[in-house]
């Protein structure tokens, strides 16, 4: 039986297989390794290098190629009506010999890797953009995004963290900032702090709290065993936080992660969303991490419909991987 659940930010829809039980080997999909054994990142690390040295390393200057398809020959476009490129593309990487997991890394490196993040956010946000038409500056988005396993994307073995500067705010993104202020306008609340504290007051799809963050299955995931991160902390902009923040939301990573050992070593994508650099949205958007685990293909149906199917209910999910932090 399908059960329709309604994201309560977005407004988008999953289809819960809700009277399905449990069964890990259903779900026992393991990370498939990077194709190759030559690390290039291990090559170009310097000899005298950090034990907890982070590597900011460029990979594309430009990107991202913007296409105005709203002009007249908006049907026989091509990639010739370019209108200029821009955006950027990079990785941040550990030390030479460093291929575990995030979860598996040191506390000092994998807090090197997230601080690293926000200080090349900043940097990022802090070069001159150009204008658009109402003389404001043009949008940047910075998409933080770490993956594990072939399934899901990872092009290196190397522990890294990639970093996207998008000249858009994307889609997902826009319409949780849209979802915010909405809510904020009809409950004079952070939509993320109320469904946080729910989460944990009710228990039954919190998979942990700490002093930093909420972790929960969203009610209404689109992936299965689906994990939020929300901190504590109401901020909109993730860049603002200092270094003892940034070690306690890598502390609640990384046992966030570890939770999905439940499932053996499955292949996930950890991403961040934040405030668009420059914009000030402090009291109607709220940074968190989500992290999605890649266990099954996209069938028909959620193409044809972008209807999310979840083949595991959150609750289930939850109680596996609570269980499984218990020990």
């Amino acid at each position: 039986m399908f059960e329709l659940r309604r994201d309560p930010v977005t407004g988008w829809w999953s289809a819960i297989v809700a009277d399905r039980a449990f069964d890990r080997d259903a779900f026992a999909v393991e990370a498939q390794p990077v194709e190759g054994t030559h690390c290039r990142h291990c090559d170009d690390a310097p000899d005298d290098a950090a034990p907890h040295l982070v590597r900011r390393v460029p990979l594309r200057s430009d990107a991202f190629h913007r296409i105005d398809s709203s002009k007249e020959q908006a049907a026989q476009l091509s990639l010739s009506e370019v209108e200029r490129a821009t955006g950027s593309w990079e990785i941040l990487v550990g030390p030479r010999d460093h291929h575990e997991r995030m979860a598996d890394a040191a506390p000092q490196l994998a807090g090197a890797l997230v601080r690293a993040a926000r200080d090349a956010m900043r940097a990022l946000g802090e070069e001159p953009r150009e204008a658009n038409a109402e003389g404001r500056p043009e949008p940047l988005y910075i998409q933080v995004v770490q993956s594990h396993g072939r399934q899901a994307g990872s092009r290196s073995s190397h522990l890294n963290v990639e970093l996207y500067a998008i000249p858009q705010v994307p889609h997902w993104v826009a319409e949780e900032i849209g979802g915010g202020a909405r809510q904020m306008i009809k409950s004079r609340r952070c939509v993320w702090c109320a469904l946080s504290e729910s989460e944990e007051e009710r228990g039954e799809r919190l998979v942990f709290a700490d002093h930093h963050a909420i972790v929960f299955a969203p009610a209404a995931s689109r992936s299965a065993f689906e994990m939020m991160v929300v901190p504590r902390a109401h901020a909109a902009d993730f860049t603002t936080l200092d270094d003892e923040a940034i070690a306690a939301t890598t502390a609640t990573l990384q046992r966030a992660l570890h939770a999905l050992d439940a499932l053996g070593d499955p292949p996930y994508n950890l991403f961040l969303h934040t405030a668009p650099s420059g914009e000030r949205l402090d009291q109607t958007f709220h940074w968190h991490w989500e992290i999605h685990p890649r266990l099954r293909v996209i069938a028909g149906l959620e193409r044809a419909t972008a209807l999310a199917v979840n083949p595991v209910a959150p609750e289930y999910a939850a109680e596996v991987l609570r269980q499984h932090l218990a020990g």
